[in-house]
Order: C-alpha cells, then sequence, then structure tokens
C-alpha cells in the first residue's frame, strides 16, 4: 500500500470517529481494474465490448473513458453540461467509441441552473449550490437516464459513473424509483461539501445496498464507491465475503 494511502485511510478513519464519514466496508471481494487518472475501481470480468458504459461528469479529464475503451472496446457515453467541459471536449480527438452529449444527469428532464465553481481555472461546476460561490449560476439541460436510455435505444446500462458534484443523490433515487439496475455503479459521495452534509450519503447507501448493491471497493479517501449488483454475479463461488474494511 502506498504511503498516501495509507494516510488518506488514517485521515479517513479520524473522520469517521468524528462522525464527519460514513462507517462503511467492502462486503464483496472481486478482481478489480483501476481505470483512468482517479483509479475508478471496475469489475473487469463483467465488461466486454458490448457493455454499454455512462460516464456522467467528464470536466476535462478522460482518462477513465480513454481506458474502458482501451481495455474492453466498449463505447462510453460521456455527460457533462459544463462550458468548460464541452469547450475542452471540442478540442480534443475523440475516439470513435466515446460519444458526447452536452447536458447533465439529474432526476428530470428540462433545464437547471449550473453552479460555476469559485476557482476560475477549475472544471468542477455543480447542479448544486454547495459552495455558495459568488459567480452566478445559470441555465443548463438536463436528462433523467430513463429518458437517455429511451432515446438511445438501451434497455440496461452495464456500467454507470457518476462523479456530478453534489447531484449524485437525486439521480441515485430516480433510477432506484425507475426500476433501473446498472450492472456496476462508481459514484463519487460529495458529503464532505457544505450544504449536503453526511446524512445524505447514508442515505444514498442505504437505498443501493437495500435494492440489491454490494460495495467492491472504497477508495482510500472514503468518497467514491463502487457496486456491483447482485444479480449479475454469476455463481458464489466466484464472491469471498470480505470481513475487514477497506
Amino acid at each position: 500500500m502506498r504511503f498516501k494511502d495509507i494516510r488518506r485511510r488514517t485521515e479517513r478513519f479520524f473522520r469517521q470517529i468524528s462522525g464527519r464519514d460514513v462507517w462503511n466496508w467492502r462486503q464483496v471481494k472481486l478482481d478489480v481494474f483501476f481505470a483512468g487518472k482517479e483509479h475508478y475501481a471496475v469489475c473487469s470480468d463483467y465488461l466486454s465490448s458490448r457493455s454499454i458504459v455512462y460516464s456522467a461528469g467528464i470536466g476535462d479529464d478522460i482518462s477513465f473513458d480513454i481506458d474502458i475503451i482501451k481495455t474492453f472496446g466498449a463505447i462510453v457515453y460521456g455527460f457533462d453540461p459544463s462550458p468548460a467541459s464541452i469547450a475542452w471536449i471540442e478540442k480534443y480527438k475523440l475516439p470513435i467509441e466515446f460519444r458526447f452529449f452536452p447536458y447533465g444527469i439529474s432526476d428530470y428532464d428540462g433545464t437547471m441552473l449550473l453552479y460555476p465553481p469559485e476557482n476560475p481555472k477549475s472544471t468542477s461546476f455543480s447542479l448544486v449550490d454547495y459552495a455558495n460561490t459568488s459567480a452566478e449560476a445559470f441555465e443548463v439541460p438536463v436528462r433523467r437516464i430513463p429518458s437517455i436510455m429511451k432515446e438511445l435505444g438501451h434497455t440496461h446500462i452495464d456500467l454507470l459513473k457518476l462523479d456530478i458534484e453534489g447531484g449524485e443523490y437525486a439521480v441515485i433515487e430516480d433510477i432506484i424509483e425507475s426500476d433501473i439496475r446498472p450492472g456496476q455503479i462508481i459514484i463519487e459521495f460529495h458529503h464532505r461539501f457544505s450544504g449536503i452534509g453526511i446524512s445524505k450519503t447514508k442515505h444514498a447507501l442505504k437505498l443501493l445496498k437495500s435494492s440489491g448493491y454490494k460495495i467492491v471497493y472504497i477508495e482510500p479517501r472514503g468518497y467514491v464507491y463502487s457496486f456491483i449488483y447482485r444479480d449479475i454475479i454469476l455463481s458464489e463461488k466466484q464472491v469471498v465475503v470480505a470481513h475487514s474494511g477497506l
């Protein structure tokens, strides 16, 4: 384990005992592949060139998407409504397997206020005003995942990545209520941000677990979780219950 990871796990532990983070651990042990600069963990045994991958929250980094494309040959559908991301994508030579849509993911179809980051160089725009920034918000188009699936002709999603700066909570509730069960979900939770709070992450985790999702990996900081849906695990022999916390 790298020293940086040990430090991050230690910092998370102190947040946990002070009530500022969630007590959780890996529930199943499966082989994982770490994709992109952020090292998002995916279960490689359940992805192929036929997989449907939705990647919500692009910013100026598609290293995750590129790794998924190169490793599995899958088509990745990327979503981000921020002007900075759209401008960056327009300058980038995209592989044909990456298909970008300039709108956000939310729990309804229409428009929503997008809040710029305080740092003008950042691409971390948010659909939630968690930072009370001085920059003026503006409207952007947003779509529900069920609507996107219908438009693209998809009956299922094999992998859903959500890094949408606080908007993940509404999206999780919407897909669960809509009876959509992606095979794998990667979520960066943002309870560390002012105005969001740990209770939202606790509720989202409870909802996911009660809907059949198992935690496969938690990154050292404790913000990014990887889940797998129980029904896609082929046999009990492939699963080892993990008793130690990660």
